[in-house]
């Protein structure tokens, strides 16, 4: 996986004495106990806000599979993961002077993958991705919950950031606001598949990202739409005979092939709020050679819709 940051923070830590915080699962430690509670914080933002999800394409339920051309060994009629054990772990390098922590947060999935034929047999693979993603957040020292609450998100003027700053509000949860934010590359044991770009179209938004952990500067960079919008993606360099998937959580659709090396796909954008939309490209063995391991690569790209944030 990109290890792009860990010289960095090697070299941060000898040189400037910066707190590490690293933690799997729940587990989290601190250098500094009165910081706990922004920390606590920090780490609730990185697991309970959506545009940090990284298990959507692994939980989609069943899908069903239309004919294919040059069909293998198996022809496949459903197929679905079953997710029996994760892992996450983050390092979060904060630098008390600039009061800047720069996350990575790394995901181990393990599963199954399970195909079911046309002649109803079915095909179970075991799966295991590692996935990575990175984000920047600015520590505000003088941030006071608003009207005495307690870290609430959005600005002192309104909830959810309505009045004021909101776009900015709206990345903030407490004392922490996110400044920089990367999308998430999962990729399986066996791979063979590879993405060049991903392109992202609607009336509003013309997108193309060719490397899916590069930082983007948070609003600014994010992609944002507005609800109702469809949105059409398109993906270049996977081989022609893959398998793609545009995944909203708990939702999926295909990415058809239109020649050329690309594929393309549409959704509708309906929910306000923070979100993750994932392009899942599987090797053509994945689900037509029983012999095949799964052999997929993942790409999440962050978004916002704009509106009221959901409840």
């Amino acid at each position: 996986m990109n290890g792009r940051r860990s010289g960095l923070v090697v070299v941060a830590l000898l040189a400037l004495g910066l707190f590490v915080f690293a933690g799997c699962g729940d587990t989290m430690t601190m250098s500094d106990p009165a910081a706990v509670d922004d920390e606590e914080t920090l780490r609730e933002f990185l697991e309970d806000d959506e545009i940090f999800d990284d298990l959507g394409p692994y939980e989609a339920g069943r899908t069903a599979f239309g004919a294919q051309d040059g069909r293998g060994e198996i022809d496949p009629l459903t197929f679905w993961r079953v997710v029996t054990e994760r892992d996450r772990e983050r390092e979060i390098v904060f630098d008390p002077e600039t009061g800047i922590a720069e996350v990575t947060v790394h995901r181990d999935i393990w599963g199954e993958l399970h195909i079911v034929d046309e002649s109803a047999v079915e095909y179970v693979k075991p799966f295991h991705h590692e996935g990575i993603r990175y984000a920047t957040f600015v520590l505000d020292e003088e941030w006071e919950p608003p009207n005495g609450g307690e870290n609430a998100e959005g600005s002192e003027s309104g909830e959810n950031g309505q009045n004021g700053n909101a776009e900015r509000h709206r990345f903030r949860r407490g004392p922490w606001t996110l400044t920089e934010l990367s999308g998430f590359l999962g990729e399986s044991d066996t791979l063979s598949v590879s993405i060049d770009w991903i392109r992202v179209q609607s009336p509003t938004v013309d997108v193309t990202i060719t490397d899916p952990l590069a930082l983007m500067a948070v609003p600014d960079e994010i992609m944002t739409f507005e609800a109702g919008e469809e949105v059409t993606v398109t993906v270049s360099g996977p081989p022609e005979d893959a398998i793609l998937f545009l995944h909203r959580r708990f939702w999926k659709s295909p990415l058809v092939p239109t020649g050329g090396g690309t594929f393309e796909g549409t959704w509708t954008v309906a929910r306000g709020g923070r979100h993750t939309a994932w392009v899942e490209a599987m090797a053509h063995g994945t689900l037509f050679d029983s012999e095949h391991p799964d052999d997929s690569l993942v790409w999440g790209m962050p978004y916002v819709v704009g509106g009221t944030d959901p409840e």
